[in-house]
């Protein structure tokens, strides 16, 4: 989506991508409080030059948190997560973004960001098809 632009809350300098600063700080709980700031501003507040912060544990952990309130769970074809979770990090090591290593990036930086893993999957035919994403990452719960 064009126009997306960082934002820094005032008070705890937690880091927004979008269209507007939230109404409400989701860390602080601070209103009104978000200022558009350059993107290299908000890079290096979150400290995103250089590799991951996360391993590759705390990574499956994080996915299988997300789907927790949701109509879908991560594979428990441990195995197929494992190549999965490979392949992000690969190419967030060569890219600088975990990007889902099912689907080809063309380097426009906009469009890269939609290939972010978990992208948005269920927008995709896979999803009403196969009841999985992409990659097969996530299966629709049983």
């Amino acid at each position: 989506m064009e126009g997306k632009r960082s934002w820094r809350c005032n008070v705890c300098n937690d880091i927004h991508y979008g269209m507007a600063g939230p109404e409400t700080c989701p860390t602080c709980s601070t209103k009104n409080a978000y200022c558009e700031v350059a993107e290299k501003e908000a890079r290096n507040l979150i400290g995103a030059e250089g590799g991951s912060n996360l391993d590759a544990e705390s990574v499956r952990t994080a996915w299988g948190k997300f789907s927790e309130n949701n109509d879908f769970v991560l594979n428990p074809d441990k195995e197929h997560v494992d190549t999965v979770l490979k392949g992000v990090f690969e190419n967030e090591n060569r890219f600088g973004l975990k990007l889902c290593p099912c689907r080809l990036r063309d380097g426009k930086r906009e469009r890269d960001l939609e290939l972010i893993c978990p992208c948005n999957f269920k927008t995709h035919d896979t999803w009403n098809e196969k009841g999985m994403c992409w990659c097969g990452l996530f299966v629709k719960r049983g």
